[in-house]
């Protein structure tokens, strides 16, 4: 799968923060509040729901944002960090999703078996 910017974000000092990123730090709704800190990736992590959006707007620090995915790293009860991606020219399909989620499992296995020693 095809993604032009992304983002896998960790808690840390005051809320989630990058852990690593291809192109710069990646998120929406920055500045908008939320129970746990700002920005959609604490919403994502807080519910641990994802958030798919198309766009055909203005996007990203305006740059053009056409698609964005979020997804919610979750290993066994841990919820662990956040991957969010976007794409400059398309939307994300659901098998782009599906993909994803894959993704998304083995970098909350990861990141959990990091977190606990192994």
């Amino acid at each position: 799968m095809r993604y032009d910017l992304a983002t896998l974000w960790v808690p840390g000092d005051g809320g989630l923060v990058p852990a690593a990123a291809v192109g710069r730090p990646l998120d929406l709704m920055e500045s908008v509040p939320f129970d746990r800190g700002f920005g959609l990736r604490t919403w994502v992590f807080a519910t641990g729901r994802p958030v798919r959006i198309p766009s055909r707007g203005r996007g990203f620090r305006d740059e053009p944002l056409r698609g964005f995915l979020a997804l919610p790293l979750q290993h066994g009860t841990q919820r662990v960090g956040v991957l969010a991606l976007a794409r400059t020219d398309c939307a994300f399909s659901d098998g782009d999703e599906e993909q994803a989620w894959r993704w998304a499992a083995r970098l909350a296995r990861v990141l959990a078996e990091e977190a606990d020693g192994a």
